[in-house]
């Protein structure tokens, strides 16, 4: 009998797998316990579609991450901080002050979570953070930190 695992089962299969498994195994234990479900025709083309949907839209991100990353590597950054005496800041910049500058000045919205600073940007003058836009690409951006 043919099964759509819905649940991972401990060395049989992993959630989506369609397998050939004994009756008596789907009827007493694998639908009682709601683990799987019939794969009849309608079902295994359900899952077909849904993972064509899946890879499209997995393609689609990509191909904007890649727009945004080339948008980036054009871009330069300002962003204006109070500062002291010798060119020091009043604190840093942070990732959340650089995300916000990029929507401010590109229209990109980019999560703070996904711009990396090496070391706290605490002086003026130019600076390099790295932005990952998609597990695949990775950009680097220009920060400039002018006086107030």
């Amino acid at each position: 009998m043919r099964v759509l695992f819905l649940k991972e089962v401990a060395g049989t299969a992993h959630p989506g797998d369609v397998r050939e498994v004994a009756p008596g195994y789907a009827r007493n234990f694998l639908f009682p316990q709601h683990l799987a479900v019939v794969a009849d025709e309608r079902v295994v083309d359900q899952i077909r579609k849904r993972e064509e949907a899946a890879r499209r839209r997995a393609e689609k991100e990509l191909t904007d991450a890649r727009d945004a990353a080339a948008r980036l590597r054009k871009l330069t950054v300002t962003i204006y901080a109070k500062t002291g005496e010798g060119g020091r800041l009043f604190g840093s910049v942070t990732n959340t002050d650089v995300a916000q500058q990029l929507k401010r000045e590109a229209g990109l919205d980019i999560d703070k979570r996904k711009i990396e600073i090496e070391t706290p940007i605490k002086s003026l003058g130019p600076h390099e953070v790295t932005v990952e836009l998609h597990p695949e690409v990775t950009e680097t951006l220009r920060v400039v930190v002018a006086a107030q």
